[in-house]
């Protein structure tokens, strides 16, 4: 196991990695796992870390103990009386930052729900590629109710793409809250499973992602996709030829294509 940062005594984030599987922990379960200041600081060293680990080929994000992320830590990043401006901008910019890495991130990541994702949480949660929801899972959108926007965190552009525009509406115009299979039934979640197999059946799809295809052709998918979601058609099946060029003339395609003839020639003989 990891800490992050290597001279934090008491880390937020904790790193585990596994026959090419990474999970990423957030570590204040005594507090419901908050986002504070610091929490985006060391999720972007995290995310940082793993990336340039050639041994990892998906990551898997979780919350310790009952909840995934509470949203925004009270008493720090949100108080009654304010906060220092500059602090505030500086605080946003690293959280901030950390739904754009995952969004743009190299490898996939699976968000394994282990309970409530609350504002800010539930952003982190739907910047991932895949959801796994316990079913104690759930997203809260409650930023209205303390005087916020719910256009926070990447949800006003990630949310519609995920559910639709409708649902999108309906879900932060009044705060709504998503129970784990409402989720599944919106698309905002992959599956649902029990509390005590989460973990496992993350890891197992995790596996899944990791048994399809090599590392670097699964980020040439991954950032195929995100171009998708924004670039007009013809522009986005150019891109698409020349990486698929590029990857059918690598050693590893030619291997792994010599490999499948042979078993399914094999497979013929019985």
């Amino acid at each position: 196991m990891t800490k992050l940062l290597d001279n934090a005594s008491d880390p937020k984030v904790l790193i585990t990695r596994s026959d090419g599987i990474a999970t990423i922990t957030l570590n204040r379960s005594s507090e419901s796992n908050p986002i504070s200041w610091s929490l985006g600081t060391e999720l972007l060293h995290a995310l940082d870390a793993l990336e340039d680990d050639k041994s990892v080929s998906s990551v898997v994000l979780t919350g310790a103990g009952r909840v995934f992320c509470s949203g925004a830590k009270l008493g720090e990043v949100v108080k009654p009386e304010g906060v220092n401006p500059e602090e505030q901008y500086y605080g946003f910019r690293d959280i901030v930052r950390v739904v754009s890495r995952i969004r743009n991130y190299e490898l996939p990541v699976i968000c394994a729900l282990n309970g409530g994702a609350v504002g800010g949480g539930a952003a982190l949660a739907i910047a991932c590629d895949l959801i796994v929801s316990s079913e104690s899972g759930y997203c809260f959108f409650p930023f209205g109710r303390v005087g916020a926007s719910a256009a926070d965190m990447g949800c006003a552009y990630l949310l519609p793409r995920l559910i639709g525009m409708t649902q999108a509406r309906r879900l932060l115009y009044t705060g709504g809250r998503v129970e784990a299979q409402e989720g599944k039934a919106l698309g905002l979640f992959l599956d649902v499973v029990p509390d005590d197999k989460l973990l496992a059946e993350s890891y197992r799809l995790a596996r899944q992602i990791q048994e399809s295809a090599p590392r670097h052709a699964l980020t040439a998918t991954k950032q195929v996709l995100l171009r998708g979601e924004t670039t007009e058609f013809e522009t986005c099946l150019t891109y698409e030829r020349y990486l698929q060029s590029y990857f059918l003339n690598g050693d590893e395609h030619k291997r792994l294509l010599l490999s499948f003839l042979a078993a399914k020639s094999e497979s013929k003989k019985k």
